[in-house]
């Protein structure tokens, strides 16, 4: 008896507005950034501070993190395509954007707003901001299965998809990792609304080292892309550094915190 999901889902919501249609992607970027507006207020408000600047880092990250997404799909992933057309890189419509260099330029993002505003911490302000990341990066992933693209590895596991017109079953990756990314919200929202901030660098330290990591496992299950010496793709590759920063950031944390306690 055949279990497998056949997924054939429209990417376009089936709903008339007359002079526009809403895709399932572009749905789950709007819901990222009010969803981010709504925890971050949520994080002033149980610190006593001021919502005064939300909506402006908020502005400063997802600027930079779209930038930094399209730009690393350029270096990262397909620098052929776009040295042939560089006007290409402007069409972001087209798709193509990389997660890691989301990262990096929602960071580059965090930073530019520190240099106009040098009255936030940076530790403390990127600790805020570790804790907010994983609902965006679910529901974007969620938009992703929408568009039925990223799928993984041929499989028999009866959970796998049928995508579209395929005849074969496949794991649904992003599927997997965008229920990770929710996990891993839901447990340091947990973690915050118990210990607080009482270690500086401990979120940040926790998002570089576990959602990296599980970026390197899940990508054992995805098609492969650009591989390394045969052994690891790109996106692994590109994790590796990540996680390293992580855990490394996890070592100040605590070194930093038993310090404060024999002081």
């Amino acid at each position: 008896m055949e279990l497998f999901i056949h997924w054939h889902v429209n990417p376009t919501i089936p709903i008339n507005f007359h002079y526009f249609t809403v895709q399932w992607y572009g749905l789950m970027w709007t819901l990222s950034i009010f969803g981010c507006f709504f925890l971050g207020r949520w994080i002033l408000a149980k610190e006593h501070l001021s919502e005064e600047h939300l909506v402006l880092i908020i502005q400063y990250i997802f600027i930079g993190a779209i930038i930094g997404a399209r730009l690393g799909q350029v270096f990262f992933y397909d620098r052929a395509k776009f040295m042939a057309d560089p006007l290409e890189i402007l069409r972001i419509w087209h798709g193509g954007l990389s997660s890691h260099g989301g990262v990096i330029g929602g960071c580059i993002g965090i930073y530019l707003f520190l240099r106009h505003h040098p009255q936030f911490n940076l530790v403390w302000l990127f600790d805020r901001v570790a804790l907010i990341i994983y609902l965006p990066a679910a529901l974007i992933r969620f938009g992703n299965l929408m568009n039925s693209e990223l799928v993984g590895k041929e499989t028999t596991v009866p959970w796998a998809f049928i995508f579209g017109d395929e005849k074969v079953a496949r794991h649904p990756v992003v599927l997997y990792e965008s229920i990770c990314y929710f996990i891993l919200l839901i447990t340091v929202i947990m973690i915050y609304r118990k210990q607080g901030g009482k270690r500086p660098g401990f979120y940040t330290a926790f998002f570089f080292t576990f959602t990296f990591l599980i970026r390197f496992l899940l990508e054992f299950t995805k098609e492969p892309e650009q591989m390394v010496f045969g052994l690891i793709s790109n996106t692994q590759l590109l994790s590796i550094p990540l996680i390293l920063l992580g855990l490394i950031l996890f070592i100040f944390t605590y070194r930093n915190k038993a310090n404060q306690q024999t002081a």
